[in-house]
């Protein structure tokens, strides 16, 4: 196939397998979880180029267009508008240096010096756009095994007029990653320890939350897919300011190409958000976010509890504090986005089903205070399958700070809004494991939150949806999973996988036996002490 031919009409399923094989070749020169290193930076360059020549287009057109504004004849000042950097910032883009524009590296891709041409085109968009770009495309090509002829193939795979399409608003980048991350997972063996947050979920988040003037928090931002789709759902009207953090290196460096890529500015900070802060003095608007299932439930050693100091602000809700689970963070993540919501801030983000019922004492406990602090304003359960590499089901919680009725909301106090969603979502076209929500239903569901924040409690709709009052979740011992309240059939989804409480059962026994051998030997002295007595 030619570097510059391409397929109209290839599917974006038909897309990512043709990108995986592409990966399965280079497995001879390189180890597969490196293949991500490799071909991001040539996506981010691919999509940089498409952002380019569209906006350029568009200027083209509106110089030749007499009805227009920018309509000229002169053609210096042609020329000069052309190259103006404000006019592609207006429009979410950047002037690529013509060495780094994708026509440039199609044709320099016979080039015997192939790997180290591409650092240097690399080097040279660092050097124009330093306060954006510094320490995010380190020279990797040049000095890695990859062969140069998988390399031409890569950019001819990312060539396709696929690319230029409109894919509704989709980050792609985060989805290509997405997608790598959950094959190279299941080809080893392993399950996906890394997530990029599927964009139906996304959508379903920011739809809900409806984001739209202040600042959007994500303390966990891996690719800053949130913030990609708050932008989008203002239609890029600018009044949102994005703020994140991310604890892996490579990842936050994707996540700040990713809002350099859709032109947005962001200030995201790489740090563990347990233990480092960045952001400590930061109240949100709205936060969206992600954090990874489960985390430390794996680990002999937990997530790290005990590194958190019991002075920790975060710990404390409604001047009660709280204990921390040290096996499991989801709690600590819990605690983490409530702290840093403003008083009339709404959080929206995603939870191991496991976390709506589970009996451990710590996570019953924060859930109660969140109940009886009339902080939860609505949970959604959704099905398994809709993550590319885990088939555990997940939650949607929405705390807010808000539910007085401020700024034109419903007084929602005494209120919590549950809908049951697990029977919704279907295979994505291509796929036989992972699902996808379609418009339609993100909608309907959307649409039943906007109904309870700003208008009156949605209507009960058996196995669906319904408003509980906070005794009836009382009564239910502060559980949270929709199916006890909508009166599903279906089998109760508080329950956790077997791979997910394994560890911490085995855990906790093998804790309760060396308790058990302590108070063995207790009791074994204080016999011995009486018969020497």
């Amino acid at each position: 196939m030619s570097l510059r031919s391409s397929e109209n009409g290839t599917s974006h399923g038909a897309l990512l397998g043709e990108l995986w094989e592409a990966a399965v070749r280079l497995r001879g020169s390189i180890e597969p979880a490196d293949y991500k290193r490799y071909v991001l930076p040539i996506i981010f360059l691919r999509f940089l180029s498409l952002r380019y020549e569209a906006r350029r287009a568009e200027i083209e057109r509106l110089l030749d267009d007499r009805a227009s504004d920018y309509y000229s004849e002169d053609l210096n000042q042609r020329e000069q508008i052309l190259e103006d950097p404000d006019e592609y910032r207006a429009a979410g883009a950047f002037i690529v240096p013509k060495a780094a524009r994708w026509t440039s590296i199609v044709e320099e891709a016979r080039r015997d010096d192939l790997k180290s041409h591409l650092d240097d085109i690399l080097q040279s968009l660092e050097d124009h756009y330093p306060d954006k770009l510094r320490g995010l495309l380190p020279r990797i090509y040049a000095g890695s095994n990859l062969d140069v002829e998988d390399l031409r193939g890569l950019i001819n795979t990312f060539s396709h007029d696929v690319f230029s399409h409109d894919h509704d608003g989709e980050d792609l980048i985060g989805r290509v990653y997405e997608y790598f991350i959950g094959e190279f997972a299941n080809s080893e063996g392993k399950r996906g320890g890394e997530y990029f947050t599927p964009v139906s979920i996304v959508r379903t988040l920011v739809a809900m939350l409806e984001p739209r003037e202040g600042i959007v928090l994500d303390p966990c931002c891996g690719a800053g897919g949130m913030f990609v789709q708050s932008d989008l759902f203002t239609q890029h009207s600018h009044q949102l300011s994005f703020i994140g953090q991310e604890s892996k290196d490579f990842t936050y460096r994707l996540g700040r190409m990713n809002l350099f890529i859709h032109g947005l500015d962001g200030h995201i900070e790489l740090a563990n958000s347990y233990f480092d802060d960045r952001h400590a003095d930061v109240k949100a608007d709205f936060i969206l976010a992600n954090p990874p299932f489960n985390d430390g439930s794996k680990s002999k050693e937990g997530w790290g509890a005990d590194k958190i100091p019991p002075t920790d602000e975060r710990l404390t809700v409604n001047g009660q504090r709280l204990p921390l689970a040290t096996r499991n963070a989801n709690t600590m993540w819990i605690l983490h986005f409530l702290h840093h919501l403003k008083d009339t801030g709404t959080a929206g983000f995603v939870m191991a089903t496991g976390e709506l019922a589970n009996a451990e004492i710590a996570r019953a406990t924060v859930r109660q205070v969140l109940v009886e602090s009339d902080l939860v304003d609505c949970i959604v359960s959704l099905s398994g399958q809709l993550f590319a590499n885990t088939q555990i089901p997940c939650s949607l919680w929405f705390l807010s700070r808000n539910r007085g009725g401020l700024g034109g909301y419903r007084d929602r106090r005494g209120e919590v809004l549950f809908i049951d969603g697990r029977s919704m979502g279907a295979l994505i076209p291509g796929s036989r494991k992972q699902k996808q929500l379609s418009s339609d239903e993100i909608e309907q569901i959307s649409k039943l939150y906007r109904q309870f924040r700003y208008e009156s409690p949605p209507s009960e709709q058996s196995g669906f949806v319904k408003v509980a009052s906070l005794d009836e979740i009382r009564n239910e011992q502060c559980a949270l999973a929709p199916g006890r309240y909508v009166g599903s059939a279906e089998v109760e989804e508080d329950e956790e996988s077997l791979a997910d409480v394994l560890p911490e059962l085995r855990a906790s026994i093998l804790a309760d036996i060396d308790r058990g051998r302590e108070l063995d030997d207790q009791i074994r002295a204080a016999l011995e002490g009486l018969v020497d007595g």
